[in-house]
């Protein structure tokens, strides 16, 4: 089989696809896909989270929510303080203007969601989204969790 003919070769391609499509409208505002999945993750989440719990929650590598995290502060988005329990870590939370631009990057990812399966009628979108939970192990795409 020719290798562009292969199913990994072509989810690859989706995925390069999808990628770009959402970098490009979080990037048309000045975010990053990071900054919106934790922001996300803070968001969905009453409570100030651990920066441990943050990595855990949105997928990410320590370094990378550490960075991540010092940008968004100085952004104004989130506040980072001694946790009352442990003063040997942080706990983090968002500030206003942190959940407003988290609702800003909910839209544009929706936006996003939109133009990936957009080749896609309703009942295909079912079909692939389904299948896509399969491949990869999880539920969340069907509603539930693994």
């Amino acid at each position: 089989m020719f290798f562009a003919e292969l199913p990994t070769w072509v989810l690859s391609q989706a995925h390069l696809r999808a990628h770009s499509i959402l970098t490009a409208k979080l990037v048309a505002v000045g975010a990053r896909v990071y900054d919106h999945r934790i922001l996300d993750v803070l968001d969905r989440n009453p409570e100030p989270l651990s920066q441990v719990g943050i990595g855990t929650l949105a997928r990410l590598d320590r370094r990378d929510v550490t960075l991540t995290l010092t940008t968004l502060e100085e952004e104004g988005y989130v506040v980072r303080r001694p946790d009352p329990d442990d003063a040997r870590r942080n706990v983090v939370e968002l500030t206003p203007e942190g959940r407003e631009r988290q609702r800003l990057l909910a839209a544009l990812a929706a936006d996003a969601q939109e133009d990936v399966l957009a080749p896609l009628d309703a009942d295909a979108r079912g079909a692939f989204l389904g299948a896509l939970a399969l491949l990869a192990g999880s539920r969340s795409l069907l509603g539930t969790e693994a």
